[in-house]
């Protein structure tokens, strides 16, 4: 009973923290919330806390030359903060594997789910540093274009990408216990599924800018639509691969 109160308390702190330090909008808080309840419910505090290390790093890229990004229209809309879209999109696949723990055992769940957190992780060190290189690539064809141009790839926004990937990773082997080869295939998966989004940012995203107040109008699918899809992706094929081999 005193840990289902102590986990009541985190998450009402976690969302009072969000919307207080303006990290999260009034409804990107609500879903952040009820994600972290079913996280935290699910399974364990510290895969809560591997979810929380996404947050607090997410907010310190997406600030790190904020005024920059916003000079160039580089920038997230609503000053940085979080929406709706964008925390479902990089929430619910975390949260599906955490509840998928009632039928499978955790310890093969904890794979998927570091994988989901780590694309997440690994895609927005890329495009919230990538974009300040000014030599950015087309993944398709490796063809010169502006920065923050959907698809676009640098080699910052790469070893970014890879860092943000190895955090969650290494974060993974000390909180979740999860053993050092598997954590390797969790930042190995990371940086892949941040190249999947990039693939379907360049493909189905449209020609232009990546933020969603600056939708193209040729995308097919929005900036969180990509993020949704290749988090699910990847986590999928984490799942396969937890169950087949672990």
């Amino acid at each position: 009973m005193e840990i289902l109160l102590i986990k009541a308390i985190i998450c009402f702190l976690f969302g009072f923290l969000s919307l207080f330090l303006k990290v999260l909008d009034k409804k990107g808080t609500i879903a952040a919330v009820i994600i972290g309840a079913i996280i935290i419910f699910s399974t364990k505090i510290e895969w809560f806390i591997l979810l929380l290390l996404f947050l607090i790093f997410g907010v310190i890229v997406t600030k790190f030359r904020f005024g920059y990004k916003e000079k160039k229209r580089l920038h997230e809309s609503g000053n940085g903060m979080r929406r709706v879209s964008n925390v479902i999109a990089n929430g619910l696949p975390p949260a599906v594997v955490a509840f998928l723990v009632v039928a499978f055992p955790i310890q093969k769940m904890a794979v998927p789910f570091t994988v989901a957190i780590a694309v997440a992780m690994s895609d927005t060190f890329a495009s919230e540093i990538g974009v300040l290189s000014n030599n950015a690539y087309m993944i398709t064809n490796l063809k010169k274009v502006d920065p923050g141009v959907n698809g676009a790839v640098s080699w910052l926004g790469q070893g970014c990408a890879l860092l943000g990937s190895s955090i969650i990773g290494i974060a993974s082997f000390f909180l979740l216990n999860i053993q050092l080869e598997w954590a390797i295939v969790v930042i190995i998966l990371g940086f892949i599924g941040c190249q999947i989004d990039s693939l379907l940012g360049a493909t189905l995203q449209g020609g232009e800018r990546s933020r969603e107040h600056q939708l193209p109008s040729d995308a097919i699918l929005t900036n969180s639509d990509v993020n949704l899809i290749s988090i699910s992706f990847t986590a999928l094929i984490a799942f396969v691969i937890a169950v087949l081999l672990f």
